[in-house]
């Protein structure tokens, strides 16, 4: 792995995506969107992006939530289609699919509805899934259980799945991961979500395997925050061996120490482990698209509640000091 050529890209990359979304962009999208491209070795087309922009705005009205912060990332995620006026109608159906299965419309339900199924006859049995999941999860954890839970439940649900057995699972893993001083919160509960991702039944080799992934990054000195937590599931999941962990260790050293990186050192593991996934697709045959396609949107899901999470205490703080 070229670590030279990793920075080089990042740098043109965010200089790209910066100048495409303009100097009144949160600073972490811009270097989220970077990190999606480098990761997946493909080129930022700036004229491509500024083009789903300007679709975005033509089918919206101004409050809707294509218009804030979150816009900026699902607007890099619709790029990879050809048709950029039916990628964003075909969004704007799904949020009214979604919005037919009881979700509040908002930041989460339109980051959530990039996952509903692209089959037109599933979309209704699958937004139905995701709300049944949804609430299954609310029975286990009533005060934890918000919006942001809408992307996890839509990405994880299927209308053939059990969705009060997975429910349970996640309560399970959860509960475990508490016996081994994981903090209790939202990031918890989405690392508990991930877990499922291959099944709905109970593994017993997880949560020891998530625990185990922690405690050696940590002992190389990366920081392991809440944050992070879903990241740990990802790697569980992969059965990522310790050659690979090592490669994820050495390239967040690497990322930590750039400049572009100083005053947002959160996203450096984020970046690593994405890189480190792609080039795992590449090598291993078993890692099929459908699963790499899918944990780089639970990464993304992540990364978009993190943004939304970081607006709202933005706008909360500018309300409490005027």
């Amino acid at each position: 792995m070229d670590f030279v050529m990793i920075e080089n890209q990042f740098t043109n990359t965010v200089e790209d995506v910066s100048k495409a979304v303009g100097w009144t962009v949160d600073r972490k999208i811009v270097l989220a969107i970077a990190s999606k491209y480098v990761a997946s070795g493909k080129t930022f087309d700036s004229v491509k992006y500024k083009e789903v922009l300007q679709e975005m705005k033509k089918q919206t009205s101004w409050t809707s939530p294509l218009r804030t912060t979150v816009g900026y990332s699902i607007a890099a995620n619709l790029m990879e289609q050809e048709d950029t006026e039916q990628a964003v109608k075909n969004l704007l159906t799904n949020v009214s699919v979604m919005k037919e299965a009881k979700f509040r419309s908002g930041n989460f339900s339109f980051i959530g509805a990039q996952f509903l199924t692209e089959k037109e006859t599933e979309k209704r049995g699958h937004a139905q899934a995701a709300r049944a999941l949804f609430d299954a999860i609310r029975k286990h954890h009533r005060f934890l259980t918000s919006y942001d839970d809408i992307p996890y439940a839509v990405l994880l649900s299927s209308p053939s799945d059990d969705v009060e057995l997975r429910a349970e699972t996640m309560n399970r893993y959860y509960k475990e991961l508490r016996t081994y001083n994981f903090n209790a919160g939202n990031e918890l509960q989405w690392l508990s979500q991930v877990l499922t991702f291959l099944s709905p039944q109970y593994d017993n080799k997880l949560v020891p395997s998530v625990t185990t992934i922690c405690d050696t990054l940590k002992k190389q000195d990366v920081k392991i925050k809440a944050m992070h937590y879903p990241l740990l599931g990802f790697l569980a999941i992969l059965e990522v061996n310790n050659a690979q962990l090592q490669q994820i260790v050495d390239l967040y050293h690497e990322l930590k120490d750039m400049k572009l990186l100083k005053w947002h050192r959160e996203f450096v593991l984020f970046m690593a482990i994405q890189i480190a996934i792609y080039d795992m697709a590449q090598v291993q045959q078993s890692l099929s698209m459908t699963i790499m396609s899918s944990i780089e949107l639970l990464i993304q899901a992540q990364q978009a509640a993190m943004f939304v999470a970081v607006s709202a205490a933005a706008v909360a703080s500018s309300s409490s000091s005027s």
